[in-house]
């Protein structure tokens, strides 16, 4: 698949429905494999989507890494993108940013492999930071990492978020222990990269694609807000051609807790409580470590969800209740529905205003299940699209992905679980 006036490094070629949802074709990719995340779709879905003509306008009120503003970048469109997650955000900006030049290059190179061959035992993190940080990494690799962090500060490039998204990069080639699902593993072991290879390796990565991509001088617009998506109000009323974007599951990824080894390293937190307030506070909230703040507004939330799915998300909430107070571990899965659903039902309200007539929106994401309870998170929101009045709102299950969920410790659906294609357009009468 190639898109007009796409450059020679953006060539998507056509993957089965089943990948579309996963971010397992990443790595194939000139810019998205300077930094992949596991919880990210495909370039390819994005590319399927993006405006037919260039100069359009793509949103993503769920940026994550950047992957569908790169791809509408490539594909001579603007894009603006909303992530409130401080560390996602730099890799985004780096991933949009012009191509760097060599001598650019050249020097984040000098600076971090001066730094971490030098290895001066100087730390800028303490407390809990450097004890989790110790469980991941052997003592000589980490004074070495921390070393290229203090030399990128030190000589003024703090701020640079290509060298940011770098060394991150390195970071994670450097632990020495396995990614257990999706949280570092600190009893797991894995094969850790030298720093000092790592480095060399992943700007021979970034300059072989830069080299690739030499036509690249001039990129369209890119505008990226760290905020929630929930308030989009700097972005004009009719101004979106297409949305494509992925939020967060319910019940499925704790992105604070995710890269809680990125946000100590790095200094954006220092501790539990600061991952909760800093980062937590400002996500959809999706997992129960992310309900501080929200206990106690329960009625609140419910009375911004639309009334076609109220009596569905009534039984639930009082099912998982029901079950919480048998269950030993008394998980508060019943007061995670009205804010997942009211937060989303903003998000929704915001996309449906920014859109052009005729414009669409397509929106990936799975169902869950609780203590076996099972929840149709994407045909509750294609309900929730269909009363924002959204026109021609669709359903599609791209892959099942049940299996994953089925464990001895945690029951999953009886129905099992999958991910979903909704998609949306504006009609011309709003």
């Amino acid at each position: 698949m190639s898109l007009p006036g796409i450059d020679p490094g953006f060539q998507f070629e056509a993957v089965a429905p089943e990948r579309l949802p996963t971010n397992t074709t990443a790595n194939r990719h000139a810019i998205h494999r300077w930094f992949n995340f596991i919880a990210g779709f495909a370039p390819e879905f994005v590319a399927e989507h993006c405006p037919e003509s260039a100069d359009g306008i793509l949103l993503d009120p769920f940026a994550g890494c950047g992957t569908s503003l790169v791809v509408a970048q490539a594909s001579g469109n603007r894009a603006i993108g909303f992530e409130p997650h401080p560390f996602f955000v730099r890799i985004a900006r780096a991933k949009t940013a012009p191509p760097p030049t060599e001598v650019r290059l050249r020097v984040i190179e000098e600076v971090l492999l001066n730094g971490a061959a030098a290895a001066l035992p100087q730390s800028p993190i303490s407390g809990p930071a450097q004890t989790f940080l110790a469980k991941l990494f052997d003592e000589p690799t980490l004074t070495q990492l921390l070393a290229a962090r203090v030399a990128l500060e030190e000589a003024g490039l703090a701020e640079d978020d290509l060298a940011f998204l770098l060394l991150s990069r390195v970071v994670e080639m450097c632990s020495r222990s396995q990614t257990d699902g999706i949280y570092k593993a600190p009893t797991s072991r894995k094969k850790a990269a030298p720093p000092l290879d790592a480095i060399r390796d992943v700007i021979d990565e970034i300059r072989s694609d830069v080299e690739l991509l030499d036509n690249r001088c001039s990129v369209p617009e890119v505008l990226l807000y760290q905020r929630s998506s929930e308030d989009m109000s700097v972005v004009e009323t009719g101004s979106i051609d297409v949305v494509v974007t992925s939020p967060p599951y319910l019940n499925n990824f704790d992105f604070a807790e995710m890269t809680r080894m990125q946000l100590y390293f790095w200094g954006l937190c220092g501790s539990w409580r600061e991952i909760t307030h800093k980062v937590r506070a400002h996500l959809i909230v999706n997992t129960t470590t992310a309900l501080t703040g929200h206990r106690d507004i329960q009625s609140k939330y419910r009375d911004e969800i639309p009334a076609p799915i109220l009596s569905d998300l009534d039984r639930i909430v009082k099912a998982l209740a029901r079950e919480r107070r048998q269950r030993p571990g008394k998980k508060e899965y019943d007061l995670l529905v009205y804010p997942y659903f009211a937060q989303m039902t903003r998000v929704l309200r915001e996309t449906l205003r920014c859109l052009k007539p005729g414009g669409t929106a397509h929106v990936v994401v799975a169902d869950a299940a609780f203590y076996g309870i099972h929840v149709s998170t994407p045909q509750y929101l294609a309900s929730i699209m269909t009363a924002l009045g959204y026109d021609s709102v669709t359903c599609t299950k791209l892959r099942d992905r049940g299996h994953r969920w089925i464990l001895e410790k945690r029951e999953g659906s009886p129905i099992g679980l999958g991910e979903y294609h909704i998609c949306g357009k504006r009609g011309s009468g709003i």
